[in-house]
């Protein structure tokens, strides 16, 4: 039971991974008082550094939500058949 609710765990974190990054990486350069959107690269200097790129590059990372999405669908019900064929051979 453990293992399949880890599965499960599993299959949803990689479905949402990449929106999870995307509003990750908004709200830390919100914080920091740092614009970050889909059109551009905007500069946001911290400790002298330019971290506008990363915050650029992970922002438009969520798009890969599109893929992930449905995979993650998929391997949701691969995983709900597996574990139930599994335990009618048990049974």
């Amino acid at each position: 039971m453990k293992r399949a609710v880890v599965a499960y765990v599993g299959v949803v974190l990689f479905a949402l991974a990449p929106i999870l990054v995307a509003i990750g990486s908004g709200s830390v350069a919100h914080a920091l008082g740092c614009q970050v959107d889909e059109g551009s690269v905007h500069p946001c200097v911290v400790a002298g550094m330019n971290w506008g790129p990363l915050f650029y590059d992970l922002g438009v990372l969520g798009w890969l939500f599109l893929v992930t999405l449905p995979l993650g669908g998929i391997l949701f019900v691969a995983l709900t058949i597996f574990l139930l064929v599994r335990k009618a051979r048990q049974s």
